[in-house]
C-alpha cells in the first residue's frame, strides 16, 4: 500500500496480501482508536500545562519543542504512509506529536471562545459519522471524477492561501480579512472532509485485497491524519467567526 497522507489512488497488489494474517476492519478501527486515544492524552497534558508555560514566560522552550514536534511529526507521518512495516511505530510517533500541537491549538482556540473544544469535538464527530455513511451506503464512491474534483479543492485551497497572503498586505479592514478568511477555512475544511472518503476507501481496499495486518497502522495514521486535520479546521474556524463578532 502506497498514498500519501492526504490525497492520493488507491493501489493493492499481490505482493502485500497475506491471507494468513490478513487486514480487518476491526483492527483497522482499534488501532484508529488507540491512536485518537494517545492524541488526546497528549493533548490534554499539554493544554493543561500551557498555561503554567505562558505565565512562566518560558517561551523558547515551548516553541523549540512545538517546532521539534511538527518536524518529527511530518517525517513520521511520510514514512507511515509509504512503509507498512514501520507504519506502526511511525504512527506512534505521530499521535504524540499531534498530541501536544492539537493541545496547543485548543488552549489557544478556547481562550478566545469559551467550549470550543467541546464543539469541534462534536462536530468532527457528526462530520466523521455522516461521511462513512455516506460511504458504506454507497452515495460518495471514489471514481476519478471524483478524484478530480477534490484535486480541484486541493488547488484551490493553495490558491486561496496565496490570495490571503496577498491581500493581507492590502487590507486595513479586520473585519473584511476575518471574512476571507472565514471563506478560506470553510473551503480548507471541505477539503479534509471529502479526504476522509478516500480513507475508507483504502480500508476497504486493505481488507478486501487480503492485505497484511501492518496495513492497518498505516491505514489508522491515515485517518488520523484526517480527523485531527478536520478537528483543527473546526477550531480554527470557530476562532475566526468569533473575532469577527467582537
Amino acid at each position: 500500500m502506497r498514498q500519501s497522507p492526504l490525497f492520493s489512488s488507491i493501489q493493492t497488489s499481490e505482493a502485500y496480501r497475506d491471507t494468513t494474517n490478513s487486514a480487518t476492519y476491526k483492527g483497522i478501527c482499534l488501532k484508529t482508536f488507540f491512536l485518537l486515544a494517545i492524541t488526546a492524552v497528549v493533548a490534554a497534558i499539554t493544554g493543561f500545562y500551557l498555561p503554567t508555560i505562558i505565565t512562566s514566560g518560558n517561551f523558547n522552550a515551548f516553541y523549540i519543542a512545538l517546532i521539534i514536534s511538527s518536524i518529527v511529526g511530518f517525517i513520521s507521518v511520510m514514512i507511515g504512509r509509504m512503509n507498512d512495516n514501520a507504519a506502526k511505530y511511525a504512527s506512534l510517533i505521530y499521535s504524540i506529536c499531534e498530541g501536544l500541537f492539537v493541545g496547543c491549538i485548543t488552549a489557544i482556540c478556547n481562550e478566545l471562545v469559551n467550549g470550543a473544544c467541546g464543539i469541534a469535538v462534536f462536530s468532527t464527530l457528526v462530520i466523521f459519522l455522516v461521511m462513512l455513511t455516506l460511504f458504506a451506503t454507497g452515495v460518495l464512491r471514489v471514481t476519478n471524477t471524483f478524484r478530480k474534483i477534490c484535486m480541484a479543492i486541493g488547488i484551490g485551497s493553495i490558491a486561496l492561501l496565496l490570495v490571503l497572503l496577498i491581500s493581507s498586505m492590502f487590507i486595513t479592514d479586520i473585519k473584511t480579512y476575518l471574512g476571507l478568511c472565514i471563506g478560506m477555512e470553510a473551503f480548507l475544511l471541505l477539503y479534509g472532509v471529502i479526504t476522509l472518503t478516500f480513507n475508507f476507501a483504502e480500508a476497504q481496499a486493505v481488507v478486501e485485497s487480503g492485505c497484511s495486518k501492518n496495513a492497518e497502522w498505516s491505514v489508522a495514521l491515515g485517518l488520523l491524519v484526517s480527523v485531527v486535520y478536520i478537528y483543527v479546521e473546526v477550531l480554527r474556524l470557530i476562532s475566526y467567526i468569533a473575532m469577527s463578532k467582537d
